[in-house]
């Protein structure tokens, strides 16, 4: 994401370091947020959807995860990373990518119950929780789908 510029200094014995970071790497990281965005409207409509017709909660978030990773892969594969992608095949990648998001989801859910069990005002606003969660998570899956599945 960054890139380090070495300039030489006025007198030529100095060096300076100029940390660069080109637009390409904020639209892929926009773009994957983006994706995000709607991966969770698609999870959370299925649950919401199967919640109504009775399905027990954690099947239907089984499913919804399921369905909801499979269009984020395909969402960030065509457009977040479009230039990167096939180094794997198809199945490889999508497995790589559930794996990947499968461990985001244990760091967001880790940090946010680390969170709530020992910070006694995040237990008693468990949002900051799911917001610190969420950011984690976010973070982690976004470095791991660039780097193991879309390197």
């Amino acid at each position: 994401m960054c890139r380090l510029i070495c300039r030489k200094g006025e007198k030529g014995a100095r060096l300076s370091l100029l940390v660069r970071t080109s637009w390409g790497s904020y639209r892929r990281l926009l773009a994957f947020a983006v994706v995000g965005t709607f991966g969770f409207l698609i999870d959370a409509g299925i649950v919401f959807s199967l919640m109504g017709s009775g399905v027990n909660l954690l099947a239907a978030q089984a499913f919804a995860f399921s369905a909801a990773v499979t269009v984020t892969w395909l969402g960030n594969r065509s457009w977040t990373f479009r230039g990167h992608a096939g180094r794997f095949s198809l199945k490889e990648e999508w497995l790589r990518y559930v794996s990947a998001n499968a461990v985001g989801w244990c760091v967001n859910n880790a940090i946010y119950g680390a969170l709530v069990l020992a910070v006694p005002c995040v237990s008693r606003n468990p949002v900051w929780g799911v917001a610190a969660g969420s950011l984690g998570g976010f973070a982690f899956n976004y470095t791991a789908t660039r780097r193991v599945v879309f390197s």
